[in-house]
């Protein structure tokens, strides 16, 4: 038997594994959530899957980090909503290549020079010094003078 019969036997068992474990009154939705996304741009399909359902806002605050950083930014210091949780597991994945650390760490070490801080919900009065950019869900800062 060849590679290829034995990994598409595989493949063929581990969807029926799949489908046994999922409830068939949800696969009509998700074949249609599959159909609507599909074509989309990937950060919106990303928003719509179930990595970003905890909290849809701070992947759609991420995704605006990641376009306003600056090309030469070494890093990001990020805050986020208090609590654990995967909030920083998902800004380091969806910031990388760029190191993420959390902001609650600075009192042990601070950023290195040129660093900027990703602020989620933290929207400062107009005139404010070294803001980068105003988004929809927070605030991203430049680096420290």
């Amino acid at each position: 038997m060849s590679r290829r019969r034995i990994a598409g036997a595989a493949a063929v068992a581990l969807l029926a594994l799949i489908l046994l474990d999922q409830s068939w009154a949800e696969l009509p939705r998700r074949v249609r959530s599959l159909a609507a996304f599909a074509p989309k741009e990937l950060a919106v399909r990303r928003l719509g899957g179930s990595g970003a359902a905890f909290d849809r806002g701070y992947f759609s605050f991420l995704e605006n980090v990641r376009r306003s950083l600056p090309p030469e930014t070494p890093g990001v210091v990020l805050t986020r909503p208090a609590g654990e949780g995967p909030y920083l597991y998902l800004g380091a994945y969806w910031l990388a290549p760029r190191p993420v650390v959390d902001a609650r760490l600075l009192s042990q070490w601070g950023p290195a020079s040129g660093w900027v801080t990703a602020a989620y919900a933290v929207f400062p009065p107009a005139g404010a010094d070294r803001v980068i950019a105003r988004l929809p869900e927070g605030t991203l800062w430049g680096p420290a003078p």
